[in-house]
């Protein structure tokens, strides 16, 4: 079924389009409020009722009054681009979905009027009448004179009066810029002419449009008399690729596959899509796509994101696809659905099963404990037989995380193409806050080094006690000539481990000795350079459990006050006092 429209409920004027399930396309040219304090117009609950109890197709103009546009003029319509493709195109590329599934479209023009000749009808018929040899009232038929007596016959055993629109009337639609007349002029838009096509208008009297609940219960007689000519759509039918919808994170609501975007576009492995798109050419689409039908007429992708990808790269203008209205399972279902789906002929890489855990959690409400119980079997994690952790399912979840804040592309990338350790980049590298440590200890240290899981944490262990930044420890001159010797050796994470073990035992002599530099710097610089450690000094405080110097300064009775000066100059010059905060380091 498709979705139940809501335009009784929306104040907002618009152009409604809505998807069907079989061959039958109504129009409403004109279904506005007549007024402010009105919520919907009686013709507008009554197109919303026929789409809802027949299921078929529908354009209905609930925006633009007969005052500023006549909507059932083509040629004014063609002169404003934006109605002509929030309403002609979408006209046809209804009718070009129906034709593509081998089916006869069925338009129903509907509109609202009183015809003076026929005051006892409740709907009169236009189908193009006319007069032959007559050049004012030329002959148009847009539909079979037998099937138009089938409908109006079924529509009065409904207890719907019928009656046909004199020639001479307007609304007879045989004009050719008639909307009735759309497909069957050559002149007004690419692809438009089919003369296949059948189309009717039926001007409804006001006697029947009253009030709501009158145009609901002639909607429901019109379903049941236009269901006998209505012919289903195949389970599995064509769409026009151009009708879905991918560019906005609520049309990726079920996609799981990692897509190629701004952020990753060099990490995707699109070698896949090329070796699914040569399959296609040459075997044809296996696996038809499943799509879900929007509200505004258009769909979105369940399942077949990559092979909608390979169908775009083949340039396919049509696909094979199954439809389903958001309203027809849960969202849970949908998600089983996606998940069994996507699961069919290729797992899951973990970026992805952490983009499906993300979603689900949003989506669903769950927290890592029911994730595990409702989608971890089914999601391959884990041991078989053995209930997955919540612990689990946090690490892929923080592992996506990272690829959502377009943090860290090159470790997404290696996770995606099996080139890094799920447990290291789940355990190891997630867990580090900044995206600069982060990349810093995976492109310096991890990717040519090659350590194994229990030789990385040696090594981020022993590289904290340099700095507790990954990026600064990485950059210090110990650890950057340690990496350079271990690259060129066999066993490079093992050579880096000893080494940086022995710069790390060899520190304290050289820290010591660059304390005593720089403190004789400053003593010559500030005090002279004749001044000795008895003028001026600093060491170490080495009882206290913090790190802490002590000045040592002398005062002789001659010079006090250009002892004071200098200690003065000292305690006010940064750079000066950045090299005494450099020694508690």
């Amino acid at each position: 079924m498709i979705p139940e429209t809501h335009m009784h409920q929306d104040n907002r004027p618009a152009i409604h389009t809505l998807l069907g399930i079989n061959n039958v396309l109504l129009v409403i040219p004109h279904a506005q409020r007549e007024n402010a304090t009105q919520n919907t117009s009686p013709l507008a609950i009554l197109g919303c009722t026929l789409v809802k109890n027949l299921h078929c197709y529908a354009v209905i103009n609930c925006k633009y009054k007969p005052t500023i546009m006549d909507m059932n003029d083509i040629r004014a319509i063609q002169k404003r681009k934006k109605i002509t493709d929030d309403f002609l195109n979408r006209i046809k590329a209804f009718k070009e979905e129906i034709s593509e599934n081998d089916l006869l479209p069925l338009i129903l023009i509907l509109q609202t009027g009183e015809d003076i000749t026929h005051r006892q009808a409740d709907i009169i018929f236009g189908y193009g009448q006319g007069e032959r040899g007559r050049d004012d009232r030329p002959h148009r038929p847009t539909i079979a004179p037998s099937l138009l007596s089938k409908i109006r016959i079924a529509l009065e055993d409904q207890g719907i009066r019928t009656a046909l629109a004199d020639t001479s009337s307007d609304i007879c639609g045989r004009k050719s810029y008639s909307l009735n007349q759309l497909f069957r002029q050559k002149k007004y838009m690419d692809g438009l002419y089919d003369p296949n096509v059948c189309s009717i208008t039926l001007t409804i009297t006001t006697t029947r449009l009253v009030d709501g609940k009158k145009a609901a219960q002639t909607a429901q007689q019109l379903a049941e008399t236009f269901s006998a000519f209505a012919k289903p759509m195949p389970l599995v039918r064509r769409i026009a690729m151009n009708a879905i919808d991918t560019g906005r994170p609520q049309d990726l609501r079920f996609i799981f596959r990692v897509y190629g975007d701004d952020q990753h576009n060099d990490m995707i492995r699109e070698a896949y899509i090329d070796e699914l798109a040569g399959s296609i050419e040459h075997n044809g689409l296996l696996h038809p796509l499943v799509l879900l039908q929007k509200m505004d007429g258009r769909y979105k992708i369940l399942c077949g994101f990559r092979r909608f990808q390979a169908m775009r790269q083949l340039r396919r203008q049509w696909v094979e696809a199954k439809t389903y209205s958001e309203g027809d399972f849960t969202t849970e279902d949908f998600f089983n659905i996606s998940l069994a789906e996507n699961t069919k002929r290729r797992n899951l890489n973990p970026v992805e099963i952490g983009n499906f855990l993300e979603s689900a959690s949003r989506e669903l409400n769950l927290n890592n404990a029911r994730l595990a119980d409702r989608f971890g079997e089914s999601l391959g994690m884990g041991l078989p037989g053995k209930k997955v952790s919540q612990s689990t399912i946090h690490k892929y979840r923080k592992l996506y995380q990272i690829r959502e804040r377009g943090e860290s592309a090159e470790i997404i990338s290696d996770v995606i193409n099996d080139n890094l350790q799920f447990s290291i980049a789940t355990e190891v590298l997630a867990p580090i806050k900044k995206p600069a440590d982060r990349d810093s200890l995976y492109l310096e240290i991890i990717k040519p080094l090659a350590p194994t899981r229990p030789q990385l944490l040696k090594i981020t262990k022993l590289l904290s006690t340099f700095h507790p930044q990954a990026e600064k420890a990485v950059a210090m001159l110990p650890v950057k000539s340690a990496l350079e010797k271990a690259v060129k050796s066999k066993q490079k994470a093992s050579t880096f481990l000893r080494i940086l073990k022995q710069s790390k035992e060899n520190q304290p002599l050289e820290k010591e000795k660059a304390f005593a530099e720089t403190v004789d710097t400053l003593r010559k610089d500030i005090f002279g350079s004749k001044s000795t450690k008895q003028d001026f000094d600093v060491s170490r405080t080495r009882k206290s459990q913090q790190k802490a110097v002590t000045l040592h300064i002398r005062l002789k009775k001659q010079s006090i006050d250009k002892t004071i000066t200098n200690l003065k100059n000292l305690l006010g010059d940064r750079e000066r006092l950045d090299e005494l905060r450099r020694l508690l380091q």
